[in-house]
C-alpha cells in the first residue's frame, strides 16, 4: 500500500520504517523543502498524521484537496484545552478526507517495540466502518493488536491517552507502556 507519513518526528518516523519493514510504500511529507507534503500524499491510499497536534488544522486546510478519498490516521494529539484529536477540524476544513483516529494512545517506543514479555500489545483506534480493514492492517503491519470501538469514538480513545500517560508519567513507569484486552 502507498502511505503517506506526514511528520518526521519519532512518531511518524517510527511508523514510517514499521510500515516500510511489512513491505508498504512509504512517503515521508514534513515541513522541510526536501519532503513535500504534497509529493507525499500524491498516489497515498492512506495518510498518517504524525505532526504536532496544533498543526493538524493548518495541515488540514492547506491539503483538503489532496486528502480527499484518503484514508487519514489522525496520530496527533493537541494538549491543552478541548479534545486531542482533530475530528472537527476534518470534517469542517478536508470534509473529503475518510478520518480515523488510531497510534495516539501509545507512545513511540512501543510502535518500535510492541511485545512485551512475548505479548503483543493492543491498539485501540476509532474509524468508520468502511475504513477498518485498511486501518487494522496497518495497525498488524505495525506489530500490534488492532481493537476497534467502533465509528465515531476519538472522546474515548483521548481518554486512553490520558490514562497512558497517567501511567507512563504519573507514576513513573516508564513510557514503554501499553495495554492489553483479556
Amino acid at each position: 500500500m502507498e502511505i503517506a507519513v506526514i511528520g518526521t518526528g519519532n512518531i511518524g518516523r517510527t511508523l514510517g520504517e514499521a510500515l516500510a519493514a511489512a513491505g508498504h510504500d512509504i512517503r515521508y511529507g514534513s515541513r522541510t523543502p526536501e519532503k513535500s507534503v504534497r509529493e507525499a500524499l500524491d498516489g497515498a491510499e492512506a495518510v498518517i498524521v504524525g505532526i504536532p497536534g496544533q498543526a493538524v488544522e493548518d495541515f488540514a486546510r492547506d491539503h483538503a484537496d489532496e486528502l480527499t478519498g484518503k484514508v487519514v490516521i489522525d496520530a496527533a494529539n493537541k494538549f491543552g484545552d478541548g479534545p486531542a484529536h482533530s475530528a472537527a477540524e476534518f470534517a469542517v476544513l478536508a470534509p473529503g478526507a475518510r478520518y480515523a483516529r488510531a497510534f495516539n494512545a501509545l507512545g513511540w517506543e512501543n510502535f518500535a517495540d510492541p511485545v512485551f514479555d512475548g505479548v503483543v500489545a493492543d491498539l485501540f483506534y476509532s474509524a468508520d466502518e468502511t475504513d477498518r480493514e485498511t486501518v487494522e492492517r496497518l495497525i498488524r503491519d505495525v506489530g500490534l493488536n488492532p481493537v476497534y470501538l467502533g465509528p465515531g469514538q476519538h472522546d474515548l480513545l483521548d481518554a486512553l491517552l490520558k490514562l497512558w500517560f497517567a501511567l507512563a508519567h504519573g507514576q513513573g513507569r516508564g513510557r514503554h507502556l501499553a495495554f492489553k484486552v483479556l
